[in-house]
């Protein structure tokens, strides 16, 4: 067997291993496409599915859940799951019908960029199917792809904390990874980032103090322009914009602003606390980059 030969040999065994046996569809046809097409890390996206049953398909009398599996192929580790109930019970499911619908997608940060091995994108593969909640053993696969993902910073320019925001802080106990690290702000804090020159998501997650005061006012603005000012109706809030490029100005550089009208210092309000800073709304985090959006 030469070289050649066995290389490929390799590549089945290792595929076969990694994949598994693949059952029947049971007369399901899937499409799933992701969107945006340029797949990055560190992405909010969305998936749409499209499951047609056609004349081979036979009626279910289980209620199955949709699995969504994104896997790294290189280590085997599942980077993201997604699994959920259709909004039509699976029992209901009928010949010649169809079901459509969308769901949002967060793709977490995990690249590495100044990894030595890293060759710019790491590939994925996405695994969409149904099991029996009842025993996950039972599984019908239905689509897979491999997705090349790219580094995030392509398109999500360097955010620098400039004047009025505190240092980064942690909390290793929390339970989700989206509120696990915060800055607080304080009166006013202002964020640098490069003027991309194109059209932009921006998503702000934050949380107002829970006991000092109410009826706090939050006001967001792109360089000198008020983006929107509102008091949050909980004191968590997540904000979502899309910006033209227009707004953000011709400038090489913007200004991302924060600004509160009242603000607190923790030990004037307890004397057994030795943190003085004045603090205004604590941030999750900034999400600021190209719309990829086709």
């Amino acid at each position: 067997m030469n070289k050649k030969s066995i290389i490929v040999l390799l590549i089945v065994l290792v595929t076969l291993s990694f994949c598994g046996k693949k059952k029947d569809t049971k007369g399901i046809d899937l499409t799933v496409t992701v969107v945006p097409k340029k797949v990055t890390d560190d992405l909010y996206g969305k998936m749409n599915y499209s499951f047609k049953f056609n004349e081979k398909f036979t009626k279910l009398d289980k209620k199955y859940k949709v699995f969504v599996h994104f896997w790294r192929i290189k280590n085997k580790e599942m980077l993201l799951q997604d699994d959920h109930f259709t909004e039509t019970d699976t029992t209901a499911w009928k010949t010649g019908s169809k079901l459509e619908y969308s769901r949002n997608i967060y793709i977490p940060k995990f690249l590495d960029e100044y990894d030595i091995d890293f060759e710019g994108y790491e590939e994925i593969k996405l695994s969409v199917g149904l099991y029996d909640a009842d025993n996950v053993k039972d599984k019908i696969y239905l689509f897979e792809k491999i997705l090349n993902i790219q580094s995030a910073s392509l398109n999500a320019p360097e955010i620098v904390y400039d004047e009025g925001w505190h240092q980064s802080e942690t909390d290793f106990n929390s339970k989700s990874p989206k509120t696990g690290e915060w800055r607080w702000t304080s009166k006013k804090a202002v964020c640098i980032i490069e003027n991309p020159g194109k059209e932009v998501i921006l998503k702000i997650k934050g949380r107002i103090s829970d006991n000092n005061f109410e009826g706090q006012k939050i006001k967001f603005y792109i360089n000198d322009t008020v983006l929107d000012e509102f008091v949050p109706e909980k004191y968590d809030f997540e904000k979502d914009y899309i910006i033209s490029a227009e707004k953000l100005g011709k400038n090489d550089d913007l200004r991302l602003i924060i600004e509160v009208d009242k603000t607190f210092v923790p030990n004037k309000l307890d004397d057994s606390i030795s943190d003085d800073r004045e603090l205004g709304v604590q941030i999750f985090s900034i999400y600021f980059r190209e719309n990829l959006v086709d």
